[in-house]
């Protein structure tokens, strides 16, 4: 298989250092790729402790260990002494929307996974295309909340109607608001496709208003991973990788299913449906006590 660093245990992490006192903050690389590069200077700018790691590659930067997803601890303080600070996002481009896009299935997962930690509260940050704006609205950001986040903290929805999002943010909405968990979407409006340093310095700004934090928003620094460039073309390959996964796995995940309920190790596994598209398998009676 020409894609196998996608499998998906290759999450290493230790869940006991998230408790309910953690504030989970999500970035990934979609629309103006204004997660990332949030989460990027973040990074950058402030004092950060690598804690969990994913994909078959790493690095060191600033003496830090780093992977393509990388979850960090924020050394800041809260006005809440408690409170503790976790960053999940991915150093380098890894496509969320657009032909070149990971499959659903792998956000899927992902997005499950970080909500399994029971954390105090997930901020996911991300973009909108501008496009979809409207022109007599002063906001250039907006917020939605899960009603249970809603009910903790009061934040009010802003995101309008008949619009859509994809990728982690839907992921991370949807199955929290079906387990009734504290999720909230920081969306600022972005150039579609190109990096958009505006749009991201807003989320930021915005993000420091939710959290009550100084996370130098003043300008934004992005992270040069130039010393990266031979690998960023792992998650650029213009292989449909679903088309490839099901043609040479399908047999094999099939088979894998017949015992799934004889499985000991409680692992995730994936079955594809008639559309060729991937679902997770939830028959296991102790999946959703997880989420309580």
């Amino acid at each position: 298989m020409k894609d196998n660093w996608l499998f998906l245990n290759q999450m290493s992490f230790n869940t006991d250092l998230i408790d309910s006192n953690t504030t989970v903050i999500v970035g990934f690389s979609g629309y103006g790729s204004v997660g990332t590069t949030v989460l990027n200077h973040i990074i950058e700018r402030l004092d950060v402790e690598s804690i969990g790691f994913w994909g078959t590659l790493s690095w060191f930067h600033k003496g830090v260990l780093e992977t393509p997803i990388t979850i960090y601890r924020l050394d800041v303080k809260s006005k809440d002494d408690k409170e503790n600070f976790v960053l999940v996002t991915s150093r380098l481009p890894i496509p969320v929307v657009g032909y070149n896009a990971l499959p659903d299935a792998f956000w899927k997962w992902l997005s499950q996974e970080i909500l399994s930690w029971k954390a105090k509260r997930y901020i996911v940050i991300g973009g909108l295309r501008e496009d979809v704006r409207n022109s007599s609205d002063d906001l250039w950001t907006t917020l939605l909340p899960t009603k249970r986040y809603t009910e903790i903290y009061g934040t009010q929805r802003t995101f309008k109607d008949d619009l859509t999002i994809k990728g982690p943010i839907s992921f991370l909405l949807t199955e929290g608001t079906a387990y009734n968990l504290p999720v909230l979407g920081v969306l600022s409006y972005c150039n579609t496709y190109d990096v958009d340093l505006d749009a991201a310095s807003m989320a930021l700004k915005d993000l420091e208003k939710q959290l009550e934090l100084d996370l130098n928003s003043k300008e934004i620094e992005e992270f040069d991973f130039s010393f990266l460039e031979n690998q960023v073309e792992l998650f650029q390959d213009e292989t449909d990788f679903e088309e490839e996964f099901d043609s040479e796995y399908e047999e094999e995940f099939d088979e894998e299913f017949k015992s799934f309920d004889a499985e000991e190790d409680r692992e995730k596994k994936f079955s594809v449906d008639e559309n060729s598209s991937f679902h997770l398998d939830r028959t296991h009676k102790d999946d959703l006590n997880k989420y309580r």
